[in-house]
């Protein structure tokens, strides 16, 4: 540094280092906490964690944060389900985020007069914003990536219909085939790996969103 320079602002620096720190945080935890509470059937809790706008965009419902809460409630069963998730990614531009969390969920439920668990690979995007210093969910997509189902019996056998099953996306199959048997109607249209260019239209969406702010 040359004499006469001006010397940087350490300290403006180190104090947006921390917010910027802070924030991702706050994100992460709304993230977690949003599943957890899911699995726990906290429902005031997850509530919560919507913002009053938000979209939510799952294989089985299409509609805001508080109707999937309500939803959800009808479905659930303790124990039932269970979210594992990897640490969440985070991006942030002033009072907007997103955040792109892999994750596996995990279901035991009865096919027939067997019980049976599936697994779904998957990654959970959302766009999260923050009003009057509190973050919530603007919107929940799920990118859909791999799926199986095992009896939880292995003597038992398993016994699908190869033809019916075939009507089903590969990243999502066996979700969508149980989820049918059980009188859900099943969105066939979401993200998934098996169709990247709705998973590219989705990132178009979502960052056209976040540069909002």
């Amino acid at each position: 540094m040359q004499r006469g320079d001006p010397t940087p602002d350490h300290g403006k620096e180190g104090t947006r280092l921390v917010n910027e720190q802070a924030d991702i945080i706050a994100v992460s935890h709304l993230i977690y906490f949003e599943r957890h509470w899911r699995d726990t059937g906290q429902w005031d809790k997850m509530r919560s964690a919507y913002h009053p706008e938000s979209v939510v965009r799952v294989a089985w419902l299409h509609g805001n944060g508080f109707e999937f809460v309500e939803a959800s409630k009808g479905i659930h069963r303790a124990g039932q389900s269970k979210h594992r998730l990897s640490p969440t990614l985070v991006r942030l531009n002033g009072d907007r985020s997103l955040a792109e969390t892999d994750a596996v969920i995990e279901t035991r439920t009865r096919f027939g007069d067997m019980e049976v668990d599936t697994a779904a690979h998957c990654r959970l995007f959302s766009r999260v914003r923050r009003d009057e210093g509190v973050w919530r969910l603007a919107s929940l997509d799920v990118i859909y990536e791999k799926d199986m189902i095992a009896p939880v019996n292995p003597s038992d056998r398993l016994d699908v219909n190869r033809e019916e099953l075939q009507g089903y996306r590969p990243s999502y199959r066996f979700l969508g085939y149980t989820l049918q048997r059980v009188g859900h109607s099943v969105n066939p249209n979401l993200p998934g790996d098996d169709r990247p260019d709705l998973v590219a239209a989705l990132y178009a969406e979502a960052e056209a969103w976040l540069m909002m702010s």
